[in-house]
């Protein structure tokens, strides 16, 4: 399938969101969690930020759920404009060698840094007051351990202690299979509508719903739903799906209190963790909307944006493990001769770019070459 620039370019904007949320997580803590034990700024701006719709600067978790829902988009896509089962088998037998590669680097990379003691993570929280930055690196490497991980725990077991944003590959992985497995058993029934309403009734407090709503996002699109219609005719529609979307997005993540914000009313004892819903139907509404908007996808095919879609998945990868070590020790080094802020902008701002080149260099010389294994593996094999 021909790639979608505007895609890429949100998907690559939804990967410096995370990075800016583990750089605040790190740094700035109050603006994730409210809480004012730790600020670093003037009086009541990071709990007001927190609490509001900047927020959606640095909001990892909705972040997250646009990277879910255009897997489940992309994943099913091809296979609803051409009816094509075997398309279904191709992703099924991809999926794991496609992410394992990369995977595979980036734990290994991490191993290594612990193995020369080249992380500064707790030194630097012991500065920054957060508990969270602190948490990380705390044990002995082992190299069986790193390629169980890689190999197993990751994907498989939930288990990914050398780069915390493994975390949602597990989600990534089995979310894959799922919606392959959905397409193989409902694609071509008619009234999949009624299937698509039960699994999200049935996943509604999970990440996979995510997934769901890019099926079902897929579904639309491929097809001209007469939803895509409406938003032909209405600017007002889509104008009130947008900001629906962004405020939804903008939902503080699980564990900053929303009461007292203007996200007291959304907070439910109905769900378990709300920003996992809120975050996955604001992505849905707002990549919805992007399909409709002429001037949306003009923006997000600006060529920096899309420029860090080709190498988001790359710099989601790499980007915790140099906050760890070269942030951190830069930070350290400066936090003595300058002020709080400006030592942790001038760390911040030379591991962007060094997290830009590496990210670079990881997506052309491993990612690409992640798909061509895989699609090797494919044809010379399974086909």
């Amino acid at each position: 399938m021909r790639k979608i620039q505007y895609l890429d370019g949100i998907r690559g904007l939804a990967a410096l969101a995370v990075v800016m949320n583990h750089f605040v997580l790190a740094f700035y803590p109050a603006l994730f969690s409210g809480n004012d034990s730790h600020t670093h700024l003037k009086a009541g701006q990071e709990l007001f930020i927190s609490g509001s719709i900047f927020n959606l600067f640095y909001n990892g978790n909705f972040a997250v759920g646009i990277f879910f829902v255009l897997s489940g988009f992309l994943l099913s896509y091809r296979f609803f404009l051409q009816k094509d089962s075997e398309i279904l088998t191709e992703s099924a037998i991809k999926r794991y060698v496609r992410l394992v590669v990369p995977v595979s680097y980036s734990i290994l990379f991490a191993f290594i840094l612990m193995k020369f003691s080249l992380f500064y993570n707790q030194q630097a929280a012991e500065i920054s007051g957060s508990y969270w930055l602190g948490g990380f690196w705390r044990f002995t490497p082992n190299l069986l351990e790193a390629l169980d991980q890689i190999f197993v725990g990751t994907f498989f077991s939930n288990v990914f202690a050398y780069n915390v944003t493994l975390w949602t590959i597990a989600f990534e992985f089995t979310g894959s299979l799922m919606v392959l497995s959905f397409l193989a058993l409902f694609g071509k029934v008619k009234n999949r509508y009624l299937v698509y309403g039960l699994a999200i009734i049935f996943f509604f407090q999970t990440y996979y719903l995510a997934f769901i709503l890019g099926v079902i996002l897929s579904d639309i699109v491929a097809h001209k739903d007469g939803l895509m219609s409406k938003l032909d005719r209405s600017k007002i529609l889509r104008t009130g799906l947008l900001l629906v979307g962004v405020f939804l997005g903008s939902y503080p993540s699980t564990g900053r209190d929303v009461a007292g914000t203007t996200y007291a009313f959304l907070n439910s004892t109905f769900f378990n963790e709300p920003a996992i819903f809120y975050h996955a139907l604001g992505a849905f509404l707002v990549i919805l909307v992007l399909f409709d908007s002429k001037r949306m996808q003009r923006i997000f095919s600006f060529r920096p944006f899309v420029f860090l879609g080709e190498i988001s998945f790359a710099m989601y990868l790499l980007h915790f493990i140099i906050l760890g070590s070269f942030t951190s020790f830069i930070f350290l080094q400066l936090a003595p001769h300058l002020s709080y802020s400006y030592a942790v902008l001038s760390a911040s701002g030379l591991s962007i770019g060094l997290i830009l080149i590496v990210s670079y260099i990881m997506a052309t010389y491993v990612d690409r070459r992640a798909v061509y294994l895989s699609k090797l593996l494919y044809e010379r094999v399974f086909k």
